[in-house]
């Protein structure tokens, strides 16, 4: 999960600053590993995928647009059928 997608961020103000990459990574890297033990604490797997993936989906639309929110998850089904 290392890879962080590109994504249009140009309704934000420090899209380019490679300290806000880092800050993405972290969080990201931070937020999976909370999710992997609440898999694994809550015994379902299904449950917190699709609270996070709710979340993460209205959240999205909201500050990125329809369309940019699907390109997104698109892009991490095809991560994910790599692996």
């Amino acid at each position: 999960m290392g890879k962080l997608i590109k994504i249009d961020f140009s309704n934000l103000n420090n899209n380019r600053n490679a300290m806000y990459k880092n800050k993405l990574i972290r969080i990201r890297d931070e937020i999976e590993d909370f999710l992997h033990l609440a898999c694994k604490n809550e015994n379902d797997e299904l449950a917190i995928a699709l609270a996070a993936g709710r979340f993460a989906t209205m959240k999205l639309t909201q500050l990125t647009g329809e369309n940019e929110t699907k390109d997104f998850i698109n892009e991490c089904i095809k991560t994910t059928l790599k692996n």
